[in-house]
């Protein structure tokens, strides 16, 4: 969190919103000013839990804080083009000082999206589309159609960027994928 000003911090918790209402917990955290490690302990103790994200993001950093076993290697983001570089070389499993398990993995400079073998199955991965499924047609793909019932909740119970990400894999897959098969 040390990296935002006041509004990119407003700005990125307003962004995250969504995910509260699909229940999936949300840890803003500094590991240079001790925001949030508490919690990020608290929630994991006793489980078998992995770090993942993007090369140079501060898992290994986060993890030094939290786990009693070794210390492990950080590196600094580059000056040229602010990404990290691959510090973590392996998978690690480390023990927690308060019982659980935390695995350590290499970072990712990008990852790859899973086959995903039609519209249904797509929109079934955005579960806040669900309560709002009153749409006209049973067929509705939530883009065009008239009497959609998840494009109506939109800036309501759904969030447009939310529902933008929706169509861009849609997009994706049916330029790149689904006309494969």
């Amino acid at each position: 969190m040390e990296l935002l000003s006041v509004e990119e911090e407003v700005e990125l918790r307003k962004s995250l919103e969504f995910l509260k209402k699909l229940e999936i917990e949300i840890f803003y955290i500094s590991t240079y000013e001790d925001i949030g490690i508490a919690e990020v302990k608290e929630y994991i103790k006793g489980q078998i839990t992995a770090f993942g994200g993007p090369s140079g993001s501060g898992k290994s950093s986060l993890l030094n804080l939290i786990q009693s076993g070794k210390k492990l290697e950080v590196g600094a983001t580059s000056k040229k083009n602010s990404r990290g570089r691959h510090t973590t070389k392996g998978t690690t499993l480390l023990p927690m000082l308060e019982g659980g398990w935390v695995i350590d993995t290499p970072g990712f400079s990008s990852i790859e999206l899973p086959p995903i073998k039609d519209v249904t199955e797509l929109s079934n991965l955005f579960p806040e589309f669900i309560e709002y499924r009153t749409c006209k047609y049973n067929n509705c793909i939530h883009i065009n159609e008239p009497n959609c019932g998840v494009k109506d909740q939109l800036g309501l119970g759904i969030e447009q960027a939310r529902y933008d990400f929706y169509i861009w894999c849609y997009n994706f897959y049916k330029l790149e994928r689904w006309n494969k098969y």
